[in-house]
């Protein structure tokens, strides 16, 4: 193109993307098409799979996954029984999440990774330290908050169940909860 075509306009790379892909898929064989279609179906599983799953958990326990395009399958990889199992009683959840972001896969299977693949977690030098052990903060009741805590316990008949509804309702109280959301206990 000379400088003399040229519009002037700006344009981002996105507005080119779409033609490139058709002139890349038109010169290409039958055989190569299909290829390339099954890459892009394989980046559009993962990238839905990091959609749903990325910060979670349960991801932390995952090692590694495989898309399966003949038979539209994600195999995941976990790194122990329990997360296997884990992930297992999930995978119709993480397979409807996905649906909702364009991908509809038949299936998802969860393996145990092999020996040696599983993930070492490295302990943070922070949580290497001896914690000191913290009391949660308590607000005592006041006694008309204890009377009215007895009176609320007082139609159970069982005495240890009564009384242990009553600790229970007492703990409750006294701790506070931080709205902003955050555990400082």
């Amino acid at each position: 193109m000379k400088r003399s075509d040229r519009s002037g306009e700006t344009h981002s790379l996105a507005d080119f993307l779409p033609a490139e892909r058709r002139r890349i898929m038109d010169g290409a064989s039958k055989v190569r098409r299909e290829q390339m279609r099954a890459a892009e179906a394989s980046r559009d599983v993962y990238r839905a799979w990091n959609e749903v799953c990325s910060g979670t958990r349960e991801a932390a326990h995952v090692t590694g996954l495989h898309y399966v395009p003949e038979s539209n399958e994600l195999i995941v990889y976990a790194d122990g029984a329990t997360w296997v199992s884990e992930l297992s009683m999930m995978r119709e959840i993480i397979r409807a999440r996905m649906f909702r972001r364009g991908v509809d896969i038949a299936d998802i299977k969860i393996k145990r990774s092999r020996e040696g693949f599983e993930r070492r977690f490295v302990q943070p030098e922070s949580s290497k330290k001896p914690r000191t052990e913290q009391k949660p903060s308590a607000t005592p009741l006041s006694p008309a908050a204890e009377r009215a805590l007895d009176e609320d316990v007082s139609p159970i008949d069982d005495p240890r169940l009564r009384q242990a509804l009553k600790n229970a309702m007492k703990a409750s109280f006294e701790h506070k909860i931080p709205t902003d959301g955050l555990n400082k206990a």
